[in-house]
Formats: C-alpha cells, sequence, structure tokens
C-alpha cells in the first residue's frame, strides 16, 4: 500500500499516554459563555447565552461586542478601541487601558495591541501587561496568532516561525520557515532547503518531533484531528490521512474526490454522487447522495439538498419537524444548542432537530475565531534591526514608510489550513537595476490594444494626454510589470520574479483549499484561505518546486484599476482580478499591489495581497471589502 501511494512516512511512535489522550476527537475546553445579539432589526445590541438565557438584553450597547469566552468580552468605544469586561460585571470595564486589538481569553491571558501595527502585548484578565512580545533581543517580531493549547505561534521580520508560552517567554525558538497552531497536542511545521524541498514533521508541546514526514508531492492539511491529518497524493489524486500515533493511516479509494478533516471519528466525503460520511475505518456511514454535508456535534450531521439543509445523525436519519429545513444550522454549542436561521428570524434549536423554546431573534451573531476556527491575527510594524539600519545608511533617502495596516489583520483572520500552491506579495530589488528597463510594450503598442484588454481603460486613460508627465510615466511602468508578472508564470520566468520582490519586502502568503466545512452554517468548499508571512527565499523556493510540479500555469486578469494615493505624491494602488490554473491547484481573487515611486530610480511594490472573489459557493466578496490603497497606513 505505501509502495501503492508512493508516500515515505518515518513514524516515531508515542508514549502510550499520549496515545490514549490523542487517538479519539480532543474536545475543546473553551467554553464560550454568551453571543452578541438583536431581538429586533434595527434594535442595539445584547448577549445571549449558548443555553438560550438572555444575558444582556438587547439594546443595552451601541456597539456589537465581541463574544464572551470563559468569561471575558470586548466592547469597542466610539473611536474603534476597546476595553474589556466581565461578564459578571457588564457595566463596568476591568481597566480604563482601551486596545486597537485584543483577543479572546482562551488563556488566563490574551494578546493585545494598543494602536495598530503597534508591539504585541500579552495581557491578563485586568488588561495589565504581562509581557511585550514586539520587544526582544533575539528576535523582531512582527506576526502573531492568539493562544491554542498554550502556545502561541509567532514568526519574526526574517520569515520564521516559532512558539512561545502564555507569559510571552519563547518556548520553541523561530526556526521553521512554516508553522500552524496546535491542536490535539500537534503542530505542523516545515523546513526548506536550498532545492526549495519542503519537509514537514509534527512537533508536541515541547517542541520534539513525533512524527517526521518526508517531502513528497501531496497537499498535506495543516491540523490533526481525532488522531489523523489528512492529505491529498498529488501524483495519484488519492484522499489519504496519516496517524499521529504512528499506527497504520487511512486510505480511501478512488471513487472518494475529496475528504475533509475528522470531526468527533467522522469525516464527509465526497463521490461523483455527491456528498456523505465515513468512519474512522472509511466504512460509509451516510451514502454520498447530498450536495453538501458538514459535521456540527457529536453524532450530529448537516445536510444539503438544494439550497436547504436538514439536521441528522450519523446513520443518516433526519431530526425533527417533518421536511423541516433551514438556510443554516450552526455548530452545537457545549449546552447542547445551536443556531438555525429561516428567512430573517433565527432561534436555538436542540440535538433532536426541534426549538428550544417559542422565542426568535432577528440576529445572533457567532464568531468563528471564538471557536478557534480561524486563528485570531496580530501584525506589528514591519520595523528594521539597528544592525539593518545601519548597513542601509547609504540607500536613497525615503520621504516616509509604508506598512500594512491592521485591516490586512482582519482579513487574514478569514480561515486556516496547510496545503496547496502558494501565491506572494512582491516587492522590486533595488539591486536589479532600473525597473524601466522591463517595459516591454511601447506606448504604440498600447494604443492598439483592444477592449477585450484587461489593461484597456487604463491604457487609454495614460495615451489621453490628461495625465501628468510623471504620473503617466508611472502607470505605464505599472501596466508592464502587471503584464510580465503574469507572463512570467506562463513562462516560469523565475529570474524575474526573483528581481520583482525586495529583501525587506512584507510577503503575505495566500491559499485556497478544499478545507473542512464552517461550523457556523455556512459551508466552504472551495474558499476556505490561509495568509501567511514568508521570507523571500522560502518563497522564492517553493515557487521553484512549483513551477517543476506543474506543467502548465496559466493567469488571466480583468477588473483592472490604478489609483493614485490623494495625498501623497508617487504611491499608487493597484486592484485586479486573477483567475489562477496549473496542472495542481485552482483560483479565482482579487490581487492588490502596493507601489512607491518616490525613489524613482527604484520604484518598489511593498505588499501584495490576494482575496478570495467568493465568501462561500453562493456569496461574491462585496465589493466595499476588496482592498485598496486606502487600507494601508501610510506614514
Amino acid at each position: 500500500m505505501n509502495d501503492k501511494l508512493k508516500y515515505i512516512v518515518t513514524s516515531i511512535f508515542l508514549s502510550s499516554l499520549f496515545a490514549v489522550l490523542y487517538t479519539g476527537c480532543k474536545q475543546d475546553s473553551i467554553e464560550i459563555n454568551a453571543l452578541p445579539f438583536q431581538e429586533n432589526e434595527g434594535d442595539n445590541w445584547g448577549l445571549i447565552s449558548t443555553s438560550g438565557k438572555i444575558e444582556i438584553p438587547s439594546g443595552s450597547f451601541t456597539r456589537q461586542p465581541s463574544a464572551v469566552v470563559n468569561g471575558m468580552f470586548s466592547l469597542p468605544d466610539e473611536k474603534g478601541f476597546y476595553q474589556l469586561y466581565e461578564l459578571k460585571h457588564p457595566t463596568h470595564p476591568t481597566s480604563a487601558r482601551r486596545f486597537a486589538q485584543v483577543g479572546h481569553f482562551f488563556e488566563d491571558v490574551t494578546l493585545a495591541q494598543e494602536f495598530p501595527d503597534s508591539p504585541i502585548l500579552v495581557i491578563d484578565r485586568k488588561g495589565q501587561s504581562i509581557n511585550n512580545i514586539g520587544i526582544s533581543l533575539h528576535y523582531d517580531i512582527i506576526l502573531a496568532h492568539n493562544f491554542a493549547e498554550g502556545r502561541a505561534l509567532f514568526c519574526t521580520r526574517k520569515g520564521k516561525y516559532g512558539y512561545m508560552d502564555t507569559q510571552g517567554n519563547i518556548l520553541i525558538p523561530p526556526i521553521y520557515d512554516q508553522a500552524y497552531d496546535f491542536h490535539e497536542g500537534l503542530a505542523l511545521t516545515g523546513n526548506t532547503n536550498d532545492k526549495g524541498e519542503t519537509s514537514y514533521q509534527l512537533i508536541d508541546l515541547s517542541g520534539n518531533v513525533r512524527i517526521q514526514i518526508q517531502d513528497t508531492p501531496a497537499l498535506l492539511d495543516s491540523q490533526p484531528a481525532c488522531g489523523l491529518i489528512k492529505y491529498n497524493n498529488c501524483q495519484s489524486g488519492q484522499c489519504c490521512y496519516l496517524s499521529t500515533t504512528g499506527k497504520e493511516g487511512l486510505f480511501l479509494p478512488d471513487s472518494i474526490r475529496e475528504a475533509f478533516r475528522f470531526r468527533h471519528n467522522a469525516a464527509i466525503i465526497h463521490t461523483d454522487h455527491g456528498a456523505g460520511l465515513i468512519d474512522r475505518e472509511g466504512k460509509l456511514l451516510i451514502a454520498p447522495t447530498y450536495e453538501e454535508g458538514f459535521i456540527v456535534g457529536n453524532d450530529r450531521v448537516c445536510l444539503r439538498t438544494g439550497n436547504e439543509w436538514q439536521l441528522a445523525d450519523f446513520e443518516g436519519n433526519s431530526l425533527g419537524e417533518a421536511k423541516k429545513s433551514y438556510e443554516r444550522i450552526s455548530t452545537f454549542y457545549p449546552s447542547g444548542l445551536a443556531i438555525v436561521r429561516s428567512g430573517t428570524q433565527c432561534r436555538w434549536m436542540n440535538r433532536q432537530g426541534k426549538p428550544a423554546d417559542n422565542r426568535t431573534y432577528h440576529c445572533i451573531a457567532e464568531d468563528p475565531s471564538a471557536l478557534q476556527l480561524v486563528p485570531q491575527v496580530f501584525v506589528r510594524k514591519n520595523t528594521k534591526t539597528e544592525n539593518e539600519e545601519n548597513n542601509s545608511a547609504n540607500r536613497p533617502e525615503k520621504k516616509g514608510t509604508v506598512s500594512a495596516s491592521s485591516s490586512i489583520t482582519a482579513s487574514a483572520s478569514s480561515s486556516t489550513m496547510a496545503s496547496s500552491s502558494e501565491k506572494s506579495s512582491p516587492g522590486n530589488d533595488p539591486s536589479a537595476g532600473k525597473p524601466h528597463t522591463t517595459c516591454i510594450i511601447s506606448s504604440d503598442e498600447w494604443k492598439n490594444i483592444g477592449k477585450q484588454n484587461p489593461f484597456y481603460a487604463e491604457a487609454r486613460k495614460i495615451l489621453s494626454g490628461k495625465l501628468a508627465e510623471t504620473d503617466a510615466e508611472n502607470r505605464q511602468v505599472i501596466l508592464n510589470y502587471v503584464e510580465h508578472l503574469r507572463t512570467s508564470y506562463t513562462t516560469k520566468d523565475i529570474d524575474f520574479l526573483t528581481q520583482l520582490f525586495s529583501e525587506e519586502a512584507l510577503i503575505i502568503v495566500g491559499k485556497v483549499i478544499r478545507s473542512t466545512p464552517r461550523t457556523d452554517g455556512k459551508y466552504l468548499p472551495q474558499h476556505q484561505v490561509e495568509y501567511n508571512i514568508k521570507s523571500k527565499r522560502t518563497y522564492l523556493e517553493r515557487l521553484k518546486v512549483l513551477f517543476k510540479q506543474n506543467k502548465e500555469i496559466n493567469l488571466l486578469f480583468s477588473d483592472f484599476k490604478i489609483m493614485r494615493h490623494p495625498t501623497q505624491e508617487g504611491l499608487y494602488g493597484v486592484t485586479l482580478r486573477q483567475k489562477y490554473s496549473s496542472d495542481l491547484y485552482s483560483d479565482d481573487g482579487y490581487l492588490f499591489l502596493l507601489w512607491d515611486f518616490r525613489d524613482e530610480a527604484t520604484p518598489l511594490i511593498h505588499v501584495r495581497t490576494w482575496q478570495p472573489r467568493m465568501l462561500d459557493d453562493r456569496t461574491p466578496l462585496p465589493e466595499d471589502e476588496i482592498f485598496n490603497i486606502r487600507n494601508f497606513n501610510l506614514q
């Protein structure tokens, strides 16, 4: 069977205690006490417990509070800064201190930032600082995730990942090129060698390697669940699971086209005939005759036919009122209740599929980050170390700096998983010579492009004669670079991509994967996204591997727009829609490039972001949520 899969796994057997703890699905110890709600449309906010009891009446808060996790919640003031509250004292904050961003209290402490891009803090329930992790004698930490199982993932400016404990102490040093949050006592980490080959391993809470996974063409899930970690073999297309206890894994038949992460010892699978459910041995529990499905609790699954969802048990028996279906069904909370929505109203439902009471509400706001379905991400300003400032003393002086704002953080938190093709944020390398030398399309050629060309509108604007000469030149440089960027993937021009990235660029990598359905009632079959920060070297080496693995890579651009900053001369934002396809992977989303022409000799691309076009299978990304130049703090 190993020969058939061509997947070589060297396992280190865990202790018997570890096997007992993690063979099954570990239950969450985090308690979500209450959620924000509105009783009627247009009401102010209140808090309702996950058992259906109204803790704070609707209309009490003019702004939406956070979910209440382990007795704590946060509430924004009129300026958008947050204060901490306890559910038992909801009218008085625990301190006068305010934060631009503050995490849920999964532990007795959490992460916070006083201002956008400011150093990341570890704070207690009173809002007092325990540690400032943005200031370190050894590492320049620019990104961190909120705690998961007592460990916070962090990233240095060099793109290396490590973990800290709840006191902010570095417990596992930043030695990984890729790393993900802990789950069931394990975290997936990876390192890339000089050939661009990435080897993965599962580490325990102390950083010890438990399972070593040799580099192979496979798409690997970022999170172990129920003692298994899922992967897709890129060569055969087969869906498989590795055992985290060193035992034999699970290999699914070729008829199963896709399989998802286990939950409550069951997993959703897809065949050519539809969606179904399997157990840990791969035995079919529910025949694949439904359009979609996701697991919402122990022995409970939601199944979709048409546009409506029904609750069922793991044998496929429908629960609740006969022929009753819903537009949305949430996960079941520890209280034994889930939230269901029909039309404009929602209510609480019990495990038998019946209403918990007679009350309905306009809105009960769930929070995927409170359920730890997505990480809470904190980003600080990408400052230079003292040595690097000295080394760059002879470079041309810039009039200002550009840094990613907290709006990127919010988008980067939208989902979590770790396996697929990668795309990153580019920056132009000053040492590569003047970028104007790559203007491969002349003004005369731009005059002849057709209306179907994605650059038509912007090219006509440049040639209209209504723009200032410098502005027109800058825009033509952008057009040519973006066209060369597109063809560089098709021709696998790694040299051009190498010169496009500055050594100091903040590289934000976005990945679209087929992931486990979300448990907030919205099934996301193709548009789960994970964002990460990588170094230039790590990204380019990985890109070399992807070029080798794919015979064909194609990019299609549309909806191309250039926006000049209204007050800061020389800064431009570029937004476009990109359809990416290769032998192994495809996606559809929006790119944003932040250009800086303030040094005329060496224009720079500071940031590249990516967002999926669809939030789920029915909801396009709202136009006002597509990144533009206003989403960045420009100083």
